[in-house]
This record gives structure tokens, C-alpha cells and sequence, in this order.
């Protein structure tokens, strides 16, 4: 399974990668992106099967960079993860393709469930 992690916190990478290889979901590739502008051209080139994507960023957020990786034709699994998770943002994600939305700090059991579901 290919996962892109997208999020401008280094942290939020280190802690998603610790998180999945100590439930020790297998063979798991994963990617980087830091802003929406490089989430779309990741997305576009790595091929992911699965993208956890921030709403709040720098450059492009991930409302902007969501639009950008369903127009490039991405069928990935997409889960907005945000610490502002307002209706508002999570309606708009979720009208433009996103899978699921959640909340940061994000229960570990969750994020696992999520990634279990998209293999």
C-alpha cells in the first residue's frame, strides 16, 4: 500500500509513520508532501493508494490541493486531517471526494481503522 502523508509539521509525518509501522500494518511505501502545490504533483507521480491530507498549509491548502488531485484523476483514498475542523471544512472536503475527515490530535485507533479500510 503507497500512502502520501501531507501536512507542512514535519512532527505529523514521524508521528504517522510510528503510529502504523507499531500496528504493524505491512508493507506500507510512503511519501511526503509539505503544501498543497507538492501534494498534487506527489500525488501525481507517486500514485498513492491512500493520501492523509491537511486542510491548513501554506501555499495551497488542502481544500485547494484536494481539487487539484480529483482533477488530475487520483481515485486514492483521501483523509482530511485538520486541527480546525469546522462543518464548513468538512462538508466542502467531503462534497469534493474526500473519504473521511479527522480531527487532530488524532486517535491512533482511528487513523489504523482508516488506512486497515483503504488496503
Amino acid at each position: 500500500m503507497k500512502i502520501l502523508i501531507v501536512d507542512d509539521a514535519k512532527l505529523i509525518h514521524f508521528m504517522v509513520k510510528k503510529i502504523l509501522n507499531a500496528a504493524e500494518i505491512t508493507e506500507i511505501e510512503f511519501a511526503d508532501a509539505f503544501d498543497g502545490v507538492e501534494a498534487i504533483e506527489k500525488a501525481k507521480e507517486f500514485q498513492p493508494d491512500l493520501i492523509l491530507l491537511d486542510v491548513v498549509m501554506p501555499g495551497k491548502d488542502g481544500i485547494e490541493a484536494l481539487k487539484g488531485i480529483r482533477a488530475d484523476g487520483s481515485h486514492a483514498k483521501v483523509i482530511m486531517v485538520s486541527s480546525m475542523g469546522t462543518e464548513e471544512k468538512v462538508s466542502e472536503s467531503l462534497k469534493l471526494g474526500a473519504d473521511a475527515f479527522i480531527q487532530k490530535p488524532f486517535d491512533e485507533d482511528e487513523l489504523c481503522n482508516h488506512v486497515r479500510s483503504a488496503q
